[in-house]
């Protein structure tokens, strides 16, 4: 580990004054958070609160009291859950937490003109900006934290020698937890056709519930199915639903797998012949239309 920042900009007094205000964080809540966003995991995020610019990125490294840290294997906490041991050194007080990620973005091409312009006025990483983060899926619950970028660097020594990144401070205090499914699970029993990596040729399913932008699936004549699919899949469902002229052919990414049945995150539509991103106004309709299932 090594102070190895090379910082764009020259201090301003007003800087030099910020780095005489001292400020401690809450350990007990920093190591509630960390094992969200650990170090090396792919993290959702969107600029400015706007949540529907959904972008991908990396979190390279944390940055502890101005001490960089490339590993999690490097931190441990202490019996209570209270304390960060780094190195096997207990952090008594901890003034400063940022994270490091890259500069560049994923997903930003597969977004609309909308979106983009969206993104564009946003201001990205701009200094200031709000990022806000979307961490690990623990316990059915999903993660959140409001970040605000710092500054750029360029790294000098180490692993990234020479690599520039984005510094993200981080007040652990900010961390929210939510549960996965916060709306009313619709439960179904809809035939449908599943096509995976693995199984290019359509085979049966049933659509078993459906929970905002999550569907449960049962491949119950052919469970290999399932087993064969790995977190972050992508498979292609095709079903009818009631009141619909035409079947629905969707997109999604495998979330897990439990025996014969998936939970699948939807992601796409097949309109007009071209697979578009899912909109609010799409995930209603699917609800709408589920209602209307005959009840048993």
């Amino acid at each position: 580990m090594w102070n190895i920042f090379k910082i764009y900009t020259k201090k301003t007094p007003d800087a030099m004054n910020d780095s005489d205000l001292r400020v401690v964080l809450d350990s007990s809540k920093l190591c509630k958070m960390m094992p969200y966003f650990p170090i090396g995991n792919s993290v959702k995020y969107y600029p400015e609160y706007r949540e529907e610019v959904i972008l991908n990125t990396i979190i390279i490294a944390y940055l502890i009291n101005n001490e960089t840290v490339y590993s999690n294997a490097d931190i441990t906490y202490s019996a209570d859950d209270n304390k960060l041991i780094l190195n096997g050194k207990t952090i008594d007080e901890v003034n400063s937490f940022a994270m490091l990620i890259p500069p560049e973005t994923r997903g930003e091409t597969e977004l609309d003109y909308e979106r983009k312009e969206r993104l564009r006025k946003s201001g990205g990483f701009s200094k200031g900006n709000s990022i806000t983060l979307v961490g690990k899926e623990k316990d059915g619950k999903i993660s959140t934290i409001d970040t605000m970028v710092k500054k750029y660097a360029r790294l000098k020594d180490g692993y990234y020698n020479d690599t520039q990144v984005v510094v993200l401070n981080v007040d652990p205090a900010l961390l929210v937890l939510k549960d996965q499914r916060t709306q009313k699970r619709l439960e179904a029993q809809i035939p449908g056709l599943i096509q995976t990596k693995y199984y290019t040729e359509h085979t049966q399913c049933t659509i078993v519930d459906f929970s905002e932008q999550t569907i449960k699936i049962t491949c119950d004549d052919n469970e290999i199915v399932a087993m064969s699919c790995h977190k972050g899949e992508t498979i292609t469902l095709t079903f009818d639903l009631p009141n619909s002229p035409e079947p629905n052919i969707m997109r999604g990414k495998v979330m897990r797998t439990e025996g014969a049945s998936m939970i699948i995150e939807l992601t796409n539509i097949l309109i007009a012949e071209t697979f578009e991103k899912l909109a609010p106004i799409d995930l209603i309709e699917i609800k709408a239309k589920l209602l209307q299932q005959p009840r048993s």
